[in-house]
């Protein structure tokens, strides 16, 4: 919340350099810019955070983008303030702290990272922080789902909060991205689909791969095979050039040059596994880690301005289901897969029959190391 301090008339601007704003009062927020960018986030959007200066009480002109997400933690001191913003949360916390630890965070805080000395920092805690938490902060308690005491130090309510947090992501992993029932994902697959010819060696890679007997370095020789099939499919989709060569022997040879530059993009952390692939095939190394889940990535590229239909999405394994949603999503991208399996299971999202966790099977897990 304190992204969302009100911009400051000149006057306001004065006062507040000499510590005689009171930034502790709850029209010291801009809950309209607040709203608009939570029901955002709520609806898997990306918002413009405003970025606030606390050195010259102001807005910078950069802003952090941030993404809309299944679960998302809005902190503040006037969270519970205002109905509007509390009428968007599916869970309020009040967490309570003894006033002399909030006074003695407030003055590390203050010295350490906003140029303050202590006097000025004592004076406004006296005049404006602590009577504004009597009459406006603490009344707000009444507000709350779940109230904290003691704060940090609370760790069975904190590991309940996680609790309820993990449970959330478990049972909504879908919210506000897509609803599988509302598209059709029979029949044929997507015409910008497209899936490797199932050869006796993809065939043969599939089958090492998914057998649980495999070893993790069989698993990891055959999956940067497999990889590197799918990119060379991929860059032959990329646009070319004819361009005329001459041969070590003189003679002219017609051929194809590839037009433009290539930037790949991995999803954290099993589509990670495809950037040995990629460099193989490729001169430069030029990935960058990114975002949990497809739509995710692909509408990362797109807020960067990256126009729809020269995005290549790479995936070893597929369900259809899965292609059909993302096809639904952005149908100008082309998705390239190197086997289809047909069942996506609604309670765990696990491909059948799939082939386990892959960044687990590829980097290991913590019991492996």
């Amino acid at each position: 919340m304190d992204s969302f301090y009100n911009i400051l008339n000149p006057e306001q601007s004065a006062l507040a350099h000499a510590n005689n704003f009171d930034f502790d009062h709850p029209s010291a927020f801009d809950y309209d810019t607040l709203f608009e960018c939570l029901t955002n986030l709520k609806k898997g959007k990306s918002v413009e955070i405003p970025i606030y200066n606390f050195n010259t009480h102001s807005r910078e002109q950069r802003t952090k983008t941030v993404y809309g997400a299944n679960v998302i933690i809005f902190e503040g001191i006037f969270a519970l303030h205002e109905k509007k913003i509390m009428d968007l949360m599916d869970l309020k916390i009040f967490v309570d702290t003894d006033a002399d630890i909030r006074l003695a965070r407030r003055l590390k805080r203050d010295i350490a990272e906003r140029s303050r000395d202590l006097d000025g920092v004592l004076q406004q805690y006296m005049r404006f922080v602590k009577p504004s938490f009597d009459d406006y902060v603490q009344p707000t308690v009444k507000n709350a789902d779940v109230i904290i005491p003691r704060g940090l130090e609370n760790a069975v309510a904190i590991d309940l909060i996680t609790k309820h947090i993990q449970k959330q992501l478990q049972d909504r992993p879908l919210k506000h991205r897509w609803d599988l029932a509302k598209i059709d994902c029979s029949g044929d697959l997507p015409p910008n689909v497209i899936v490797l010819k199932e050869t006796n060696q993809i065939k043969g890679m599939h089958t090492i791969l998914r057998d649980v007997e495999t070893s993790r370095d069989d698993f990891i020789f055959y999956a940067e095979r497999l990889s590197t099939l799918i990119i060379e499919k991929a860059l032959s989709e990329l646009p070319h050039d004819n361009i005329t060569v001459t041969t070590p022997v003189g003679h002219d040879y017609q051929g194809k040059k590839f037009q433009e530059t290539i930037c790949g993009v991995s999803i954290l952390r099993a589509g990670s596994t495809m950037e040995t692939g990629l460099m193989r095939v490729c001169l430069d190394d030029a990935t960058v880690g990114t975002g949990a889940a497809s739509l995710m990535a692909v509408r990362v590229l797109r807020d960067h301005d990256v126009p729809e239909e020269n995005i290549i999405f790479l995936t070893f394994l597929a369900a259809s289901a899965g292609l059909h949603v993302l096809s639904h999503a952005f149908p100008k991208i082309k998705i390239i897969t190197s086997m289809v399996d047909p069942v996506l299971n609604t309670e765990t999202l696990w491909i059948e029959p799939g082939i386990g966790n892959f960044g687990d099977r590829y980097y290991g897990t913590e019991e492996d190391e």
